[in-house]
């Protein structure tokens, strides 16, 4: 099992910053976003050696997905930069959400076009608020309509939570075509994508005992946002807790290195205000 982090721009620090900072302490795995391709030059140069993900735009992070008919622009800029440095980047996945807002003809008639145009194995991501039988469908739809460019899923457990659903049985039903992991923590009805031990509803130790006894060996993908630089420690925390559990001998070696950063990333958040 491969253990990963979300890394986006926080408060202002930029990604490629915060790419630095984790890579230093020893994350070997990353899943970004399109802010990627803001300062591409940067990125490159702080996560070479990494391997990444790219999230691609959807409602919850940026307002609109690639079904969004009103979006057109943002939409080119977002595959434009994707064609232009995406094998730079060796991306090892491209996380989408099914159309989330528009299901029209014409909508899903562009969400299929512009998936066609992304050269990057796309890994279909459970939505919040879908039920497993929803989104059993759904996924059966688009592997007909994308054939071999769907290399997969991604399942998010938050979002299968909250949607009333067992994650263990959504995990055992698709788990020939899971490979990759969203975890972080939740509240009541809301994706927060907290650090654990926030006062969360989820409990990370039982989640990672019963990913190591179904034998999953795909990327977790921690995609946990601190609420406030005071959260730091919980951020830190689950990311070493995870490695912990899952990579005893690389936790040893990550252990002084990450109280650094730590330190560090309070006085950036701070600076960055």
């Amino acid at each position: 099992m491969v253990i990963g982090l979300t890394a986006d721009s926080y408060r202002k620090i930029p990604v490629s910053t915060i790419l630095s900072m984790i890579k230093w302490i020893g994350v070997q795995a990353s899943e970004v976003t399109q802010h990627v391709f803001v300062h591409p030059e940067r990125v490159l140069k702080n996560s070479r050696g990494m391997k990444l993900g790219l999230h691609l735009p959807n409602v919850g992070n940026d307002g609109y997905d690639l079904s969004s008919l009103m979006y057109k622009e943002e939409i080119e800029w977002s595959l434009g930069k994707v064609a232009q440095y995406g094998d730079r980047f060796q991306f090892q996945y491209a996380v989408f959400h099914p159309p989330e807002r528009d299901t029209s003809q014409q909508s899903l008639d562009f969400y299929i076009s512009n998936l066609h145009q992304i050269p990057i194995p796309l890994i279909l991501e459970n939505p919040r608020g879908w039920s497993r039988d929803r989104f059993s469908r759904f996924f059966r739809d688009i592997q007909d309509k994308l054939e071999d460019r769907l290399h997969g899923i991604c399942l998010d457990i938050p979002h299968a939570h909250l949607a009333g659903e067992d994650w263990v049985a959504f995990y055992q039903i698709f788990r020939e075509q899971i490979r990759v992991i969203h975890l972080s923590d939740c509240k009541e009805e809301e994706d927060l994508h907290l650090p654990f031990n926030c006062g969360g509803d989820l409990n990370l130790q039982d989640i990672l005992t019963t990913l190591k006894k179904e034998g999953f060996d795909g990327i977790l993908n921690l995609e946990i946002k601190p609420p406030s630089i005071n959260h730091l420690d919980y951020f830190f925390e689950t990311y070493m807790q995870t490695q912990e559990f899952c990579h005893p001998g690389n936790y040893k070696k990550m252990k002084r290195r990450m109280k650094i950063v730590n330190r560090l990333g309070r006085c950036l958040g701070r600076f960055f205000k």
